[in-house]
């Protein structure tokens, strides 16, 4: 913890601000980066939820109402759904999550890029 205030007052010194100052920058900073990644978040769930329904609606159309039925054409629509819809998803999902671990608790964000700093030097 030394080691990070030491980090923190150069880092205002060399920016000529408190260090309270860089402190309070990197929590805002913080909330910043959740709200972005919620939104990002949303935005590739949405994706998500389009491309799954485009998907289910055009096998409806091409097959019909057939339950059950697993021959060789489900093949392709197994794969569309593998490819336009859970990479997508799964991203928006783990995009929120880490979002609102950022909302919730800025200053650990805050702390964690200062020690990233100062491991990285």
């Amino acid at each position: 913890m030394d080691k990070a205030m030491e980090y923190i007052d150069k880092l205002a010194a060399k920016l000529g601000v408190a260090a309270e100052h860089v402190y309070g920058v990197l929590v805002k900073q913080a909330v910043a980066n959740g709200v972005t990644a919620v939104i990002i978040g949303a935005v590739f769930l949405m994706i998500a939820v389009v491309a799954g329904v485009i998907i289910t609606k055009m096998t409806i159309k091409m097959y019909g109402e057939r339950h059950c039925n697993w021959d060789y054409e489900w093949f392709f629509v197994v794969l569309a759904v593998g490819f336009l819809v859970v990479p997508p998803g799964g991203f928006g999902i783990y995009a929120i999550t880490e979002g609102i671990k950022a909302l919730i608790n800025p200053e650990y964000y805050a702390i964690k890029e200062i020690l990233d700093a100062i491991g990285g030097k």
